[in-house]
């Protein structure tokens, strides 16, 4: 009865629809934004799961212990035996 349903809307078929409408970009938007929202609960998801199953930190890094690197300073040379007997005496009171 109206202009529309004589084909003279966009494309023929109807107000907002048909193949030359707009009405596919609705669609489309909520697709990509549906996708979009998994997409970020997957890698929160992810994140999450990794990051509870690292180690706590506990403010000390990880590294050779003190007394080995006074062993090593010894055997290359660097310090005395008796600098290393001071240094073993000090690390272990």
């Amino acid at each position: 009865m109206g202009f529309c349903a004589r084909g003279l809307g966009w494309g023929g078929w109807g107000h907002m629809g048909g193949w030359g409408g707009l009405a596919w970009l609705g669609p489309l938007f909520g697709v990509t934004l549906f996708l979009g929202l998994v997409a970020l609960l997957a890698l929160g998801a992810f994140w999450l799961v990794r990051r509870v199953g690292q180690p706590a930190a506990t403010g000390l890094q990880m590294g050779p212990e003190p007394l080995e690197i006074a062993r090593r300073r010894l055997g290359a040379g660097e310090i005395t035996p008796a600098e290393f007997e001071e240094l073993r005496d000090r690390l272990r009171g």
